[in-house]
Formats: structure tokens, C-alpha cells, sequence
């Protein structure tokens, strides 16, 4: 492994304060947080107190932690505000977010890039039209020392910027995660077209969300105001620049010695919903979570190892075919994969260039009266029946040369739904965070819930509903190849009546709603929830291999935890990245369906997004990077 990427999984000594001499450590632990009950636990960033080290010979540490923000959206440190929607040019336009303000309070995924002595941390916004911002870290104080805005315009901007990991190589890799681009409301020839009201301005009416099918509108008129193109076909949402094609990919992004950035989308991880891509230490595996409902789960093997930032990755895409062999504790399934199709990033982008639409891919008909006699296929994903036929040989549309042509579109461009038309697991209910276990050779797999597809007793899986979610485990092969899949840990749901039911829909005492995952090394998986389920989101430390879950941190309430728990040293400095997104925002139910927080958000004014650090944890103790 290259200089500078040290995997410290294996390492046995550090040094012992109590003792004075180079001791193995045996394990680690963090203190508890309790929780939340009193107004101040319910609105405040509350971290665990302490890590407890225990070494070899029986002697013990306790290093104090702390939470450190960094900065907040709306700071402006430099030339630039953070978390500032703009468009293309550089100037301000109401990003259609929560707030409908042109600051986002949702930065989400975070790398933290060292290039020469300087150290960069890149954050997602998840909104509409996306925003990443690069900001750069004081060595000494770990204060933001200037930001600055990632320029997407060359490849038409993004959009929704959710999860993010690094690279083995050092850079950053985020995710597209665009809920409501599927191109079944765009094309007229679809049964689930949507007509979207264009305003006085020219642009979409994209404030008309009465509907998920609205929020369609929503999206694509935050990407259209970002383009500034006016010049757009209803049918099919084309425009000048404006594609839906474009969207809903894996990116790259490098930061060079002057802090400037390249940025390249890899249209070969597929058209998804992706929440994240994490890249395999043999630099050609690559793993992609696809969020929401009836979705699927894919790898990607590169034709040779990326060791450095490319611009056209090429390789084989593939989706998950599960089956199931237990149905307790979350599930047993066996695993195989299903070949979409193989290209480069160039080679696809030309496809996306013809601006095809989904019925130049597909023939479409009703679902409620789909000729399944005549080819046609009824599959669901995103949430939906589609009644679909790949339209090769006579029937191919003019945006194509070769039937091979059609179905590395379909590959590419319409990964879940060829995925579903040629038998592939599209049953996954919010996908979310995914994580390496370098010490135990496994990923781990964050579910937000268990329902819909995966609870709907048809299909591959088949279980029974458990709205709180769970964490599952992948076990790999010596080629980093998932070969079956379990359940690691589950949420409880609460019935009325019971212990905290009034305040809680899932148990306090376990994870609800998992999100974002990190394996940190020494059996600690960190867990963090996205959930209206629990009063207050939560972070979790869960040792694999005792099974022991300890809670060690707690965010204001209707705020979610992001930031993926990205970790390294700052020059001497050992941090975890957490972030909390729109605090005081988001409702939070008991297990009546009763709003449980609403006194505390109309409380509070400052719902700024917080991107921070947590301190204290010395050098050696866990993985570094």
C-alpha cells in the first residue's frame, strides 16, 4: 500500500502512560451516553465523555473526548459562504431546499484529503441542485481556514450529494443521489408522465410538491435554474443542456496542491439512486448502495486497478441476486451476481449525448394491463410497477445503432430497472451507508428499514416488517467478492405502553433508522441514524465481535447525523468527522404516530447545519489514514 495510506488494523502496540512501557491493547471502550430527557440533552451536540483503553497487562486509560464544530452552513470563512446555493456563474438562486433559502442546512458526506502539508475536507450538501464544498483545516487550530465551492459546471452540475468515502488513492468519491429523476415521469410515452407547470419566469414550477411525483418538478427546476436553460422540451425534459441523464452517478473529485479540483462523474457505476461507492483495496472492486424503495445493490470491476484519479473508468457493472435461506433475526441469503453490461465513462457519456429517452430504451405499457405474452416485462422498482420490453432488433429506436447499443444503454443509463428486467434482487428497502472491515474481511450494510419489497412475502426476500431497520454483514472471499449476506443487528419497534413509547417508536436502548457506517478498526463499528423514530438521532460504537452496542452521541433533535465518520490525523491530531444536518427540523413520532418534538423545534431560530470534529482519541488506537 502506498506511502501515506497506513492501515493500522493490525497494529498491536502503543504507548502506556500507566505503565510506561509498550503494551498490546487488548480493547477499547467508550463511556455511555444517556438517554436524552432534559430540554438541554434534547437540543444539544452531545458526544461520549471518554475512551476507556485497556492494555495487556491489565492496566487502563481513559482519554477525554469532546465535539469541535468546525464550521456551520451560513459561516463565511474567506471569500465564501458555506453551504451557499449557486448556480453555474457563481451567483445565488433559491435553491427549492427545506427552507427554500439560498443557504443549505443539510451538508451530509465528508472526506478529509491531505495534498502535500495541507489538509482539505470536502463536504456534500444534499440538495436539489447539489453543492460540494472544499474547505481547507488550520493544522493548528483545526479551524476552517477558508471555503470554497467545488465547480461541477462541466458536467452539468448535480445533484442531492449524499454519502462520500475516499479513495484508496486519496481522493473523494460521492454519490448522486437523486430520489426523484426517474426517467419514468419524463417520458410522455409513460403511464407515469408528469406534467410540470412552468412559472412566469420560464422556468419549471418546481415549488408545486403536493406529491412524490411533484417533487420530480422540484428537482429538475433546481438543476434547470443552476443551468440557467430556459430552452426545455417537455418531452422528455430536454433542454439545451438540461438531461436527466446526466444525474444519478457516482463522482470524483481531486484536490490539487493549490487546492483547486477536478471533477469527473463515472457513468459506469450506473444510473441509480446512489447513496455511496466504496472502492475495494485491490483498486478494481467497487461496491454501490442504491437509497429507497424496491432498489438494488451493484458492483462495478474496473478492466485494470485505478491507483490514481482517472477520467474514464471502464469495467463490468453487475447487480445482486440474493437468496434467501433463513428468515430470523434479519435474514441469511446466499449471493450471486447478475452481468448489466460493460463500457467507459467516455462511452457512455456519448450515449447520454444522443439524448434518448426511456422509451428509446424500453417499450413501455400500462402495468394494470401488461402483455406479458408479447415479451413484456413486469417488474417494480423505485416503488412502482413498470411494464417494460427492451427494444432491440426491429422495434430499436433511431438513437441507436446495434441492439448491443440498447443494452449498454440499458446497462447504464436504466440500471435498476435492467437490473430488475433480467431477474436481479430490486427488493431493497433504503439502502444506505457501507462500510470495509479490513480486520475481518467483511462490509457492512446499513438498511434503513425493513418493509415494502423486503416484508411484501414475495420476491427474494421475505421478511417480516421491522420499520426500525437494521445493519447487515456481507462476507467477502479472498477477491473481495460478497459471497452471502446476514443480519448483523436490528432496531425494536415500541408498542404503546411500553417504556419511552410515549416519546419513542423504536427502543432508545437500539439502533432506529440506521445511515451512515463506519468500521474504525478494533471490532468498532460506528453506527449513525437518520430516524423520526427516536427523538433524537444517535451514534453508536458496536463491537462485531461481542456484539456489545454502546451509545456515544446524541444530536439536537429533528437534526440527522452525516458525515459518514470520515477519520485521520491532522498533523498530530486524531479526528472523526460528524456532522448534524438541519437540526430542529425533522419530526420525530412516538409509537402512537404522534409528533413527539414539535415544542422543541418551534423553539429554536438557528437551524444551521453543523459540519465538526471529534477529539481526544490519541494516535495508533484505531485505523489512520
Amino acid at each position: 500500500m502506498r506511502k501515506g495510506l497506513k492501515a493500522f488494523a493490525g497494529l498491536l502496540c502503543v504507548f502506556s502512560l500507566a505503565s510506561g512501557k509498550d503494551l498490546k491493547v487488548v480493547s477499547v471502550e467508550f463511556e455511555e451516553v444517556s438517554i436524552p430527557l432534559t430540554q438541554e440533552e434534547i437540543t444539544s451536540v452531545r458526544i461520549s465523555p471518554s475512551l476507556k483503553v485497556i492494555y495487556e497487562d491489565g492496566s487502563s486509560k481513559s482519554f477525554p473526548l469532546s465535539f469541535k464544530p468546525v464550521i456551520k452552513t451560513g459561516s463565511s470563512v474567506g471569500r465564501h459562504m458555506f453551504g451557499e446555493i449557486l448556480n453555474r456563474e457563481g451567483n445565488t438562486f433559491d435553491s427549492l431546499s427545506y427552507s427554500r433559502s439560498t443557504v443549505s442546512n443539510n451538508p451530509d458526506g465528508n472526506t478529509l484529503l491531505k495534498v502535500s502539508d495541507r489538509y482539505f475536507l470536502i463536504t456534500h450538501l444534499e440538495e436539489p441542485s447539489g453543492m460540494v464544498y472544499t474547505t481547507e483545516i488550520d493544522t493548528k487550530t483545526l479551524n476552517a481556514k477558508s471555503t470554497y465551492p467545488v465547480d461541477f459546471s462541466k458536467v452539468m452540475g448535480t445533484v442531492a450529494n449524499c454519502a462520500a468515502y475516499r479513495t484508496p488513492y486519496g481522493t473523494h468519491l460521492g454519490g448522486e443521489e437523486d430520489y426523484n429523476l426517474n426517467s419514468t415521469y419524463a417520458d410522455p410515452s409513460s403511464p407515469q408522465y408528469v406534467d410540470c407547470r412552468v412559472d412566469s419566469d420560464g422556468y419549471l414550477d418546481g415549488y408545486s410538491r403536493e406529491d412524490y411525483k411533484n417533487s420530480f418538478c422540484w428537482h429538475l427546476a433546481s438543476l434547470q435554474r443552476y443551468l440557467q436553460d430556459k430552452n426545455i422540451d417537455k418531452k422528455g425534459y430536454i433542454g439545451k443542456e438540461l438531461n436527466i441523464y446526466n444525474y444519478g452517478y457516482i463522482f470524483e473529485i481531486q484536490v490539487k496542491e493549490d487546492g483547486s479540483t477536478k471533477v469527473v462523474k463515472h457513468y459506469i457505476t450506473g444510473r441509480l439512486t446512489p447513496e455511496m461507492a466504496i472502492m475495494m483495496p485491490d483498486y478494481r472492486t467497487v461496491y454501490i448502495t442504491d437509497d429507497g424503495s424496491y432498489k438494488g445493490f451493484y458492483k462495478l470491476v474496473l478492466h485494470r486497478p485505478v491507483k490514481n484519479f482517472d477520467d474514464n473508468w471502464c469495467g463490468t457493472i453487475y447487480a445482486i441476486k440474493l437468496s434467501q435461506r433463513g428468515d430470523t433475526e434479519g435474514g441469511i441469503f446466499d449471493t450471486s451476481w447478475i452481468k448489466l453490461g460493460e463500457g467507459c465513462d467516455q462511452e457512455i457519456k456519448s450515449i447520454i449525448d444522443r439524448k434518448p429517452l426511456l422509451s428509446d430504451i424500453f417499450n413501455l405499457q400500462d402495468p394494470s394491463s401488461c402483455d406479458t405474452s408479447s415479451g413484456y416485462k413486469l417488474i417494480k422498482e423505485d416503488g412502482s410497477l413498470k411494464c417494460v420490453k427492451l427494444r432491440v432488433g426491429k422495434e430499436m429506436s433511431d438513437k441507436f445503432k446495434s441492439d448491443e447499443d440498447v443494452k449498454k444503454a440499458a446497462a447504464f443509463l436504466e440500471t435498476r430497472k435492467y437490473a430488475s428486467y433480467l431477474g436481479a434482487t430490486v427488493e431493497f428497502e433504503k439502502g444506505e451507508g457501507i462500510t470495509y472491515d479490513p480486520d475481518n474481511r467483511k462490509l457492512y450494510f446499513a438498511i434503513s428499514s425493513i418493509r415494502n419489497g423486503m416484508a411484501d412475502k414475495t420476491g427474494d426476500i421475505q421478511l417480516d416488517t421491522n420499520p426500525c431497520g437494521g445493519v447487515y454483514t456481507f462476507e467477502l472471499d479472498e477477491k473481495f467478492d460478497i459471497r452471502s449476506m446476514r443480519g448483523l443487528i436490528l432496531g425494536r419497534p415500541l408498542k404503546p405502553g411500553e417504556q419511552f413509547s410515549e416519546i419513542y417508536a423504536c427502543s432508545p436502548d437500539t439502533i432506529a433508522n440506521p445511515d451512515n457506517l463506519r468500521y474504525i478498526g478494533r471490532d468498532i463499528l460506528l453506527i449513525g441514524e437518520d430516524s423520526s423514530k427516536h427523538l433524537n438521532n444517535m451514534l453508536w460504537a458496536y463491537n462485531v465481535k461481542t456484539g456489545k452496542l454502546t451509545r456515544i452521541g446524541t444530536v439536537p433533535t429533528g437534526g440527522e447525523i452525516t458525515g459518514m465518520f470520515e477519520f485521520g490525523k491532522i498533523d498530530k491530531n486524531y479526528v472523526i468527522t460528524l456532522n448534524i444536518q438541519h437540526p430542529f427540523t425533522d419530526k420525530a413520532y412516538n409509537a402512537s404516530g404522534h409528533v413527539s418534538n414539535q415544542r422543541y423545534i418551534e423553539k429554536q431560530e438557528d437551524k444551521s447545519g453543523i459540519v465538526g470534529f471529534i477529539l481526544g482519541i490519541p494516535a495508533g488506537i484505531f485505523m489512520e489514514r
